[in-house]
Order: structure tokens, then C-alpha cells, then sequence
């Protein structure tokens, strides 16, 4: 399931030109490189550790946002328009792909990146660290957790833990500064995508608990959280929807009958589950047509 490498030299430069970025070392010693990798449901995952480097993306487009979890040393990243971001070890930052200019490490340094294909906030934001509360070691834990392991798991589990590694990644970015005052009614669309995200995950499994009700939890209107979904090719009743598969799929090897899998993933009933399923399944043999 991980990719590990160790490596020196040019190989360094070539493993990051690789991945469409230009890598020159900083000081005159011998570079190295250990990265552990690994994709887990769509969300890619590294353990970085490499000595004095300046990482720059090459042109091209790109997608996404990344998140950084820096573990020691200390890097400086550059970003399109001149702001620029310190890491110290604890520290956690979050940016959209198409922004970021350069990365400088000016000692060795040590990080966990998380790739998503989601653009999770619209500029490079600092994110709650190490010492702000749980949700960084939370979120290091399970990557190092993943990373470590040689195992190879189910589409399943792979599936969870991909929701898992997404939902602490919400997690952060929802305990960022300003958003308590944002929860009075001031929450950007960002955090109300990051809120609508935590609160599917904690009551999906409840066969009751409607879009309405999600809606009324974060205290806007079902239209402006159908907008805030709309921007990331969703929608608010889809997202309950396949996070209830998501917990249906993780118990299909549990020995449960139909009903009662339906019943603890959040389907009013078997047949539901099963509709579920069909019009998923339908979706995804459209999509190789």
C-alpha cells in the first residue's frame, strides 16, 4: 500500500520533477530524500524528510489544495501575489495548488503533505497547530498510522480511511481563527462546507436526520447550502447519500443481514440501500462509457 523511498543526489531532483516540480538544493553537501507515499480513496499522502532544498512547480495546471503538517525544521512558502508563510515544527497550513510559487527549506526538514482533489479554502490559510487542539495530532496519528503499515486493505476500508483522513483535514481547517465568530452567523462558505462536512459524518447513520436538519444546524438556509455544495460538484443530499454507502460498504463484510447494515448506515430501509446502490452503480459505469 506505501511507496517508500531513500534516496540522494540527482534522484532527488528527478523524484520531484517527477511530480511536475524543480528541486535545487540549498547548501553544498549531499542532498537525500525519504518519502513514504500513498493514495488513499483519491487523496494522496506523504511523509516527507529532506535536506536544504527550493521546490518550485513547474508550469501547468493544477488542481486541488494541499495541506501541510510540518514536523521539524522549518520551510518558508512563497505564493502567487507576494504572501508569503513560515512553517515551524507544529505548525499546520492549508492552500489551493494553483497558488503556491515556492517552497525553501533552508535546513532539514520534515512535513506530512496531504493532496486533495477538493479545493478546501480559496487562499493560503494557517491552520489550528500541534499545541491549538486535538485535530493535528489527530490527523499526524492517522497518516503515520496508514504510512507504517504494510497492509493491503478492502475498497472498503480504503474508502474509510480516505473519509477519515478528509474529516480531520475538515476538522483543522473548520478550527482555523475566526471561525467561532463565523458560526454567529458570519461562517464563510468554506467553513459552512468544512461544518456540513463534521456533522454528515456524526449523524449520517441517523435514518432521520434530513438536509433540513442539516440546514437548520448550521443556521443557514437550505438554498445557500445547496450553493456552497453546487461549487464543489455536489450537492448537500448526495454527500448524505454517499456517506451512508460509505458506511454500508464498510460493513459488508460484517456478517450483518441487509436490514440491519441498512439500519446502522442511516437507510430507512433495505430497499433503499439497495435503490442507493443501483443508481451509484449506474453512475459509475456511465462514467467509463
Amino acid at each position: 500500500m506505501t511507496r517508500t523511498l531513500r534516496t540522494e543526489g540527482s534522484a532527488v531532483v528527478e523524484w520531484f520533477a517527477q511530480r511536475s516540480f524543480v528541486a535545487t538544493p540549498v547548501s553544498s553537501g549531499p542532498s537525500a530524500l525519504v518519502v513514504d507515499e500513498v493514495e488513499v480513496a483519491g487523496v494522496a499522502v506523504r511523509r516527507l524528510w529532506h535536506t536544504p532544498l527550493t521546490i518550485e512547480p513547474t508550469p501547468g495546471p493544477r488542481n486541488g489544495s494541499t495541506l501541510v503538517l510540518q514536523a521539524e525544521g522549518t520551510v518558508e512558502l512563497s505564493f502567487v501575489g507576494g504572501h508569503m508563510s513560515d512553517l515551524d515544527a507544529g505548525d499546520a497550513l492549508v492552500y489551493p495548488e494553483t497558488v503556491l510559487s515556492c517552497v525553501t527549506a533552508t535546513q532539514p526538514s520534515a512535513r506530512i503533505e496531504i493532496a486533495s482533489p477538493h479545493r478546501l479554502l480559496d487562499e493560503p490559510t494557517p491552520l489550528p497547530g500541534a499545541d491549538d487542539g486535538p485535530a493535528w495530532r489527530a490527523l499526524a496519528s492517522t497518516v503515520n498510522a496508514i504510512l507504517n503499515g504494510d497492509h493491503r486493505v478492502s475498497i472498503a476500508v480504503e474508502s474509510a480511511l480516505g473519509h477519515a483522513i478528509e474529516s480531520l483535514c475538515a476538522a483543522l481547517v473548520a478550527g482555523r481563527p475566526g471561525t467561532d465568530a463565523e458560526g454567529a452567523g458570519m461562517r464563510s462558505a468554506q467553513a459552512t462546507f468544512a461544518a456540513a462536512t463534521r456533522l454528515l459524518i456524526e449523524r449520517a447513520e441517523d435514518p432521520h436526520f434530513t438536509v433540513e436538519e442539516l440546514a437548520d444546524a448550521l443556521r443557514v438556509s437550505r438554498q445557500y447550502l445547496s450553493r456552497v455544495f453546487a461549487r464543489r460538484g455536489s450537492t448537500p443530499s448526495a454527500a448524505l447519500r454517499a456517506r451512508r454507502l460509505e458506511l454500508a460498504d464498510a460493513l459488508v463484510g460484517s456478517g450483518f443481514p441487509i436490514a440491519e447494515i441498512a439500519r446502522r448506515s442511516g437507510f430507512v430501509s433495505a430497499r433503499a440501500l439497495s435503490r442507493a446502490r443501483r443508481e451509484r452503480d449506474s453512475r459509475v459505469a456511465q462514467s467509463w462509457e
